[in-house]
């Protein structure tokens, strides 16, 4: 049985996967470990995604004929896999030294009985730290985000927490799931992601369920991976930002019911949407993006279709 399951994501990336699953596979030389690599491919063209991954050293890759999204791609991966760890990869992540080793070491130690969820530090191409953790939000840290006053708060403490705060290894609301290691038997009890959330706060509803559970998250400074970012969801742009609505919106009606939901969702239409449009206008950059997403938005509620799945239609 291997030491950990890594499942990593495919869609559109196999350069990045290739390079993610080289990475795995090379870490955990050095750290000692016997890691197995899982990679779902998510409708990407099988044959150039097999001979990318089994040139970087091979994994067991899973192929979907349709993007079934992230966090259901995720379940699938992990449910191949027997490793008492789990860790959730971003293609465009690549894991440094130590890292597998630290996350591991970190959860098996009963001294750390109460946290159940750890993310790495995560750095850019660059080597600069970018934000990835943070507290669960409220309604209000929902609103606030929804309404873009995060932009003009920046000591506000949502979407992240701030950059001193990212300087030490601390217990967490949430970490991101670019990177992201769970205890195998925690995310069975927690039915692992919940495929409402097609992609897009299916990290932080995860974490908050853990934490329901008494297993909280934590961020592990001493641990890193590095990443590039967008390597994916960047392709279709309209689309990731209608999807990330959503999610909010899927967000508050699961932790705090549909009323919030239906606040969080007119605020979207009534306050971020012409926020969005003047910015664009402002900084001379085409609507073009803004516009689909909300006609996705709008098209799913009246039809209720979900988003991703209209999508699939228009290709």
């Amino acid at each position: 049985m291997a030491d950990v399951d890594v499942v990593i994501v495919n869609y559109k990336s196999a350069d990045h996967t290739a390079r993610c699953v080289a990475a795995v596979h090379a870490v955990a030389a050095a750290d000692g470990f016997d890691a197995q690599a899982i990679v779902v491919n998510n409708a990407d063209a099988p044959a150039l995604l097999d001979a990318a991954v089994a040139a970087s050293g091979g994994a067991l890759v899973l192929h979907n004929a349709a993007n079934a999204g992230f966090g259901a791609a995720c379940n699938q991966g992990a449910a191949r896999g027997t490793a008492p760890y789990i860790l959730i990869l971003n293609p465009d992540a690549t894991l440094e030294p130590g890292a597998l080793r630290r996350c591991r070491d970190f959860l098996a130690d009963p001294a750390n009985a109460a946290f159940g969820i750890v993310g790495p530090e995560i750095v850019d191409s660059t080597g600069i730290v970018v934000p990835s953790c943070s507290a669960l939000p409220t309604p209000l840290d929902l609103l606030v985000r929804t309404a873009g006053l995060h932009l003009i708060l920046p000591t506000y403490g949502y979407p992240y927490l701030s950059a001193a705060d990212h300087a030490l290894s601390r217990p967490v609301g949430q970490v991101m799931g670019a990177a992201l290691m769970i205890r195998r038997d925690l995310f069975a009890a927690l039915q692992g992601f919940d495929d409402a959330f097609f992609l897009y706060y299916e990290d932080v509803d995860l974490c908050a369920r853990a934490q329901s559970k008494g297993q909280g998250s934590y961020y592990l400074k001493e641990a890193r991976v590095r990443h590039v970012g967008a390597g994916s969801s960047s392709q279709a742009s309209g689309m990731a930002l209608a999807l990330h609505i959503a999610s909010r919106g899927i967000y508050a009606r699961r932790h705090f019911g549909r009323f919030w939901q239906a606040v969080i969702l007119l605020a979207a239409v009534a306050i971020e949407l012409p926020a969005r449009l003047v910015r664009c206008f402002a900084k001379g950059r085409d609507i073009g993006m803004v516009l689909e997403a909300y006609r996705l938005l709008l098209q799913s509620a009246a039809s209720g279709t979900t988003i991703a799945a209209l999508h699939a239609r228009a290709r």
